[in-house]
């Protein structure tokens, strides 16, 4: 069949099951189909099954049919074509004819006894073909190999999110976290006498706010880029979202409070300081852990410290060479006193932090990180570009300063 009977019959088979289901109605009731043969339901079931897998077969032949088609035309726009049968043409193909009205090349060559001993594992015979090449035919200028793209994407070596993980999360509708603060506890419980006065105790609650600030970046892409690379708008999405994160992870830590800044752990009033003084390093900082037990009344669960000086502890070694945290042909635990270590560089090198970060610092998201697309900036709409801008809003709060301690000249 050629390609417009085969159209014609797909056209008129779905003509006919059309007309089938719709005298069939809502009850699929076969019997009413004016337009089949069968003598009960199940015989005319079967025609309709029948006609469906004409259809299917149909209409697969009519996609080789097509993709047929599609290989001939790239066949011809690469060499000048000949139909079967032309006699200039088959005496190129056979190699008879020395003339350039159809030069196949490729055939030639793959007939040729040069390459079939080539593909027999050999160097094979050599052969002459008979055509004139005017440019050596090779990579460089000739017909290159595809090379696909795997779709990976190496991400620029940067600094992950080390530390957000250890901060509790909650929320807040307003533009400022408001809450209050124990100042003055004075327990003055204390055994007394039959008739003897109550001693007095004392409270005192100072309300503290911490802003809800804004951190935001945007990244200018052409429509373009958008609409040619799947998905390179999810990839720049993500990207922002990290840069987001990522600022957000170094402002709990070292966050200055100059505003828009929030005010990271490290510059909070109030936490405790601890010098390395002439100490070991691990020795200050167990140093550091007692000041959070016992000034700051707290459980400190990490000791966050900048790589450079984790290695300078991990290397520790005794006065016999034996290393202190473990061989070095383990992967070694990175925990120090019982304490998770955080490996940070966001931090100053030369300071770590001790704290309870699980209960007395809690980050608010007044709205979660948000993604969008558009041309109203500057001349984008004109040039063709779009921006993409992401930011999120947050308040953070060091709830109880003195459950945390830094350590300074490790």
């Amino acid at each position: 069949m050629e390609l417009r009977e085969i159209d014609g019959r797909i056209g008129a088979i779905r003509q006919k099951l059309d007309q089938v289901f719709r005298e069939a109605g809502e009850e699929m009731d076969l019997m009413k189909v004016s337009v089949l043969d069968g003598a009960d339901s199940a015989a005319r079931a079967k025609e309709v099954c029948a006609l469906n897998d004409e259809l299917e077969a149909l209409y697969r032949e009519r996609e080789q049919r097509m993709k047929l088609g599609e290989i001939r035309d790239g066949v011809r726009q690469i060499l000048p074509y000949r139909m079967p049968g032309d006699d200039q043409a088959a005496d190129l193909v056979s190699g008879r004819s020395g003339g350039w009205g159809m030069v196949r090349v490729g055939k030639l060559f793959v007939e040729s006894q040069a390459y079939k001993g080539y593909r027999g594992g050999g160097a094979g015979p050599s052969a002459e073909l008979d055509v004139d090449l005017k440019a050596l035919f090779q990579t460089s200028a000739g017909w290159p190999p595809d090379v696909i793209r795997t779709g990976r994407v190496v991400e620029f070596a940067t600094r992950p999110i080390q530390v957000l993980d250890l901060i509790p999360v909650a929320t807040t509708t307003q533009n400022a976290v408001a809450y209050l603060e124990e100042t003055t506890f004075t327990n003055a419980a204390a055994e007394t006498a039959e008739g003897g006065a109550y001693p007095e105790a004392a409270l005192a609650l100072t309300e503290k706010t911490s802003p809800v600030r804004k951190i935001a970046v945007f990244l200018p892409v052409t429509d373009e880029q958008l609409e040619d690379v799947q998905g390179v708008q999810d990839y720049v999405e993500q990207r922002l979202t990290f840069m987001l994160r990522q600022r957000l992870d170094g402002q709990v830590l070292v966050g200055s409070g100059t505003a828009p800044n929030l005010t990271g752990i490290l510059n909070t009033a109030g936490i405790q300081t601890q010098a390395k003084g002439t100490d070991p390093a691990p020795d200050a900082i167990y140093k550091a852990i007692v000041k959070v037990r016992v000034t700051g009344r707290a459980q400190p669960n990490a000791v966050v410290i900048h790589p450079n000086d984790w290695q300078e502890i991990r290397l520790l070694r005794t006065a016999d060479g034996v290393y202190i945290w473990g061989n070095p042909s383990e992967s070694g635990v990175e925990r120090i006193w019982g304490l998770p270590v955080v490996q940070s560089d966001a931090l100053t090198e030369g300071t770590a932090l001790v704290g309870d970060f699980a209960n007395f610092c809690r980050l608010y998201n007044r709205r979660g990180i948000e993604v969008q697309v558009s041309n109203s900036h500057a001349d984008y709409f004109a040039a063709g570009k779009q921006a993409i801008r992401a930011d999120v809003r947050v308040a953070f709060v060091v709830e109880r300063p003195a459950a945390f301690c830094s350590v300074t000249g490790i």
